[in-house]
């Protein structure tokens, strides 16, 4: 039986030596400016609360997103790129739900060789509330086998000392792992400046006009990691996700997953950005 993957479920990306550092695909599309990304992190900021920077183990009501998976940097490489390939076409509290039960059934230090170990039936039980629970099995033991065969163990913290193009190449080379999920194991685990591009960060970047309507997500990515500067990005990556699952604005179909905070301060976005500028450059 054919199985037909959706869109959110990532490709393989090829890396034959060359850099992944993004280029913009879109050399001409000038936007969005830094004032703009400054202007919308500030102004969503205000109507969520200020992100946690790479933290998940202290809840408040300024955590705004703290429900993201990947927001806690003592977690090991590899348990972030598990969590991220097990949170593809599914929620948050899905893939949280997934991943503690993947957990749960394979305990301890021997966990990840176990799970390597296991017949494909028992690890899919594990994760099966996440859905598509036979590809992301096939593709997590896949890992696994890889790793234990190249390093003679199953460990990926060796990423840590690698550069950022590096740990693209390495990553990227695993069937089911895309641009996506690299960058965000890059920002949400290793802190590195990345500004990955979810389903919510693609529809609303299309809506301001950062990007070009047709552009895919991977092009989007590109572009907007040339354009959105490195200090904003993890928290406009955060409040834009967290932004599009409350805004009946900017929710997909008019529908948010999560109660309203109030009116979307987008709409005014660039008269924002403008008095920013202005500000900047009186001081």
């Amino acid at each position: 039986m054919k199985i037909e993957i959706s869109s959110d479920v990532e490709p393989k990306v090829e890396a034959k030596g060359v850099s992944l550092t993004p280029s913009s695909p879109f050399p001409d599309f000038l936007r969005p400016t830094a004032e703009e990304c400054r202007a919308a992190r500030d102004a969503l900021a205000l109507l969520h609360g200020e992100p946690q920077q790479h933290k998940h183990n202290e809840p408040g009501p300024a955590a705004a997103a703290a429900d993201s998976l990947h927001t806690h940097t003592q977690q090991t490489v590899l348990d972030s790129l598990v969590r991220t390939i097990l949170s593809q076409n599914t929620t948050d509290v899905t893939s949280h739900r997934a991943f503690a039960s993947l957990k749960a059934a394979f305990p301890g230090e021997e966990g990840w060789k176990a799970v390597l170990r296991a017949p494909p039936g028992k690890v899919e039980e594990a994760i099966r509330m996440g859905g598509l629970a036979d590809i992301k099995a096939e593709r997590i033991k896949a890992i696994l086998a890889t790793l234990l065969e190249e390093r003679g163990k199953i460990c990926m913290e060796y990423l840590r000392e690698m550069s950022d193009d590096e740990i693209k190449a390495e990553l990227s080379r695993f069937k089911g792992v895309g641009k996506k999920t690299v960058a965000c194991v890059l920002m949400f685990c290793l802190a590195r400046e990345e500004f990955p591009v979810d389903t919510h960060v693609w529809r609303i970047s299309k809506s301001l006009g950062w990007v070009p309507a047709k552009a895919s997500r991977d092009a989007a990515y590109e572009h907007l990691n040339v354009h959105v500067p490195p200090d904003v990005r993890y928290d406009l990556h955060v409040l834009l996700v967290e932004h599009g699952k409350r805004c009946p604005r900017c929710a997909s179909n008019g529908k948010p997953r999560k109660e309203s905070h109030g009116d979307c301060p987008l709409r005014n976005l660039k008269d924002l950005a403008s008095k920013s500028k202005l500000k900047l450059e009186k001081e």
